[in-house]
């Protein structure tokens, strides 16, 4: 974050960037649409900006099934991505969500692409750790597979496309990053990846970035907010004298400078500036959005310490920073994924 929070922050919104991994790539017909299973906490759930899909789905509708792109294919002399194919009826399956499978054979390689980078960053795969740590990757590898299928599902639901155009775009982009195809096979090679491979990664990229906007478009950019002062001590007899001297009049800036172990707002005497409601420390938060402008508070105890707060101004709808607006975004969409995973059948064959 630009603007940093410091020790007397807990960020409630801590979440990871949605990590797009490789999967299956062709999207089967849409299944009819079901109630949504759940809401997204604080905000009404997102709809598709026109309003007429919900864009949760769930069906025992057999979809059709897709394919890894054929391997072995060379990027060299192309600048296109190679077509897909059906899978064979008899092919050996990982997983299977809502009747489409996800074929073993692609696990086991994008599994032993991920293997082949953990050791290279100095995991012992022999060692119980190592054991450990790669049932875990494993099976880290499967739930990203399955979650691209969902995307894909819905995505084509909501009839959000990737056209062949979009991928051979992004491909002579990589291309011209490389330097040159040789250089983009060497990548591949090194990569135990496929031209296939990679136009695979890229439709669920893209695939998710689109649903990503579709699914966070209605979620609110402006929040209750406070512009907010503190001090942060150590004991709560010196909480509470300080609490008396600026209640009595003495600068509360003054006071921070001079007393607050937080180092990162001590010098701006105590200013934590605009802070959004639901971000602040629970008990800190309660405090602040009830506190009248330039009050003073009583004591507040975290973990962090003792804490006495100051409101200099209020906004009951200032627009979020950018960065907790992402980070909003981010939870939003997790949370519509987990509630649509939830309401899909969902069969795992493996057990990383």
């Amino acid at each position: 974050m630009n603007r940093r929070l410091n020790l007397s922050v807990l960020l409630i919104i801590a979440l990871s960037i949605l990590v797009a991994c490789n999967s299956a790539t062709e999207i089967p017909q849409s299944a009819p649409p079901v109630s949504n299973p759940t809401a997204l906490p604080a905000v009404t759930q997102p709809t598709d900006p026109a309003g007429t899909k919900p864009l949760v789905i769930a069906t025992s509708v057999v979809l059709a099934t897709p394919t890894p792109i054929a391997r072995g294919t060379p990027v060299k002399g192309a600048l296109s991505c190679p077509p897909t194919t059906p899978l064979a009826a008899n092919a050996q399956l990982a997983a299977r969500v809502n009747g489409q499978g996800i074929s073993l054979e692609l696990f086991n390689r994008q599994a032993a692409q991920a293997q082949a980078a953990m050791v290279q960053n100095g995991l012992d795969p022999k060692s119980a750790a190592g054991q450990e740590s790669l049932k875990s990757l494993k099976q880290q590898v499967l739930d990203q597979m399955i979650n691209d299928v969902i995307v894909a599902q819905q995505a084509e639901y909501q009839g959000v496309k990737i056209t062949d155009d979009d991928l051979n775009v992004q491909l002579a982009q990589m291309i011209q990053d490389a330097g040159s195809v040789d250089k983009l096979n060497e990548y591949l090679a090194k990569n135990q990846m496929t031209l296939g491979d990679l136009c695979q990664q890229m439709r669920a990229n893209l695939l998710s970035e689109n649903m990503f906007k579709n699914v966070t478009a209605l979620l609110p950019t402006v929040r209750d907010q406070v512009h907010l002062r503190q001090i942060l001590v150590s004991t709560p007899a010196l909480a509470q004298t300080l609490r008396d001297r600026a209640r009595k009049g003495e600068d509360f800036a003054a006071l921070a400078k001079q007393y607050s172990m937080d180092e990162t707002s001590k010098a701006n005497g105590g200013d934590l500036g605009w802070v959004p409601k639901g971000v602040l420390d629970p008990r800190i938060d309660a405090v602040a959005f009830d506190l009248p402008v330039n009050q003073v508070s009583d004591v507040i105890t975290t973990s962090f310490g003792y804490h006495v707060v100051q409101v200099t101004e209020k906004d009951k709808a200032r627009a979020l920073p950018p960065e907790i607006l992402q980070d909003i975004r981010q939870q939003g969409f997790l949370l519509w994924l987990k509630a649509v995973r939830e309401s899909m059948k969902i069969e795992q064959f493996v057990q990383p």
